[in-house]
């Protein structure tokens, strides 16, 4: 067989992995709901869009292939309000316990289960739809994979470009674009490799992670500074901005001065 009916093959027989994936985390999404499901369904909706992006344009065009990685991707935006509550959840446990501490967990319990609802809806309407599958004899003459490469690439250096910037101007849209970026490139850096790591993906994983954090403090915030009414919630803002300060300190201190987080290819 030729080395480019292999490449195409594999990405699509990629592509039905991570269709099958999905269709597994939506089931027990479904079934309970609960934070752990729901970060399961969320990664398996990004790497299935991934997946997705590296298909030849012939293929991506495909009326069912196009509608279904879209209602994927709007029950992902879903999920992640779920994914939120629960973060900002987690971190009231950690309070003393009395009467705000109370007034937040009631108050997220009703964020959570309205976010919830709407999850659940678009999760049923993508169970509903005709889950696609890519036939592998198609394949044979849908390119030789060079898309992957060229999307791999662009991605590099858009994340070298955003995390240079991150570096310099701290800004939260940076931040964001540079955390989401990082988790796609990963993906296709480990696709590409079939699951495997090379040493610029454990970079990346820890990229992600730290920004991660300070995101999750940056929830935490927004969402105390709606429930300003509350005794503690003044000082409790205090107290989360100061921790945010010193953890995006420490990942700029970590990562300033290391050079380019893409390695320059001499040429």
């Amino acid at each position: 067989m030729r080395a480019t009916t292999i490449a195409s093959r594999q990405l699509a027989s990629n592509f039905n992995q991570n269709i099958a994936t999905l269709d597994t985390r939506l089931d027990e999404f479904l079934k309970s709901g609960d934070s752990p499901t729901t970060a399961a369904l969320r990664r398996a909706t990004k790497r299935l869009r991934t997946s997705y992006s590296v298909l030849p344009k012939r293929v991506r065009r495909l009326p069912r292939v196009r509608r279904y990685v879209s209602a994927s991707r709007k029950l992902s935006r879903a999920a992640g309000k779920v994914r939120d509550a629960d973060t900002i959840a987690a971190w009231t446990m950690q309070l003393p316990d009395g009467r705000d501490q109370r007034s937040f967990i009631s108050d997220l319990e009703r964020l959570r289960a309205h976010a919830l609802r709407t999850a659940l809806l678009k999760a049923k309407k993508l169970r509903r739809a005709k889950t696609p599958s890519l036939d592998l004899r198609d394949h044979d003459d849908f390119g030789d994979g060079k898309r992957a490469e060229k999307v791999e690439t662009r991605f590099e250096r858009r994340v070298d470009r955003e995390f240079e910037e991150f570096l310099n101007t701290q800004e939260v849209v940076v931040m964001h674009a540079l955390r989401k970026d990082s988790k796609r490139l990963r993906y296709l850096l480990e696709l590409k490799r079939d699951g495997a790591a090379p040493p610029l993906a454990g970079r990346l994983r820890s990229i992600q992670d730290d920004l991660g954090a300070i995101r999750d403090h940056d929830l935490v915030i927004d969402y105390l500074r709606s429930r300003v009414k509350l005794t503690s919630t003044r000082a409790l803002i205090r107290e989360e901005i100061a921790k945010r300060h010193a953890r995006l300190e420490d990942f700029v201190t970590k990562n300033r001065g290391q050079g380019h987080l893409i390695p320059v290819v001499a040429t």
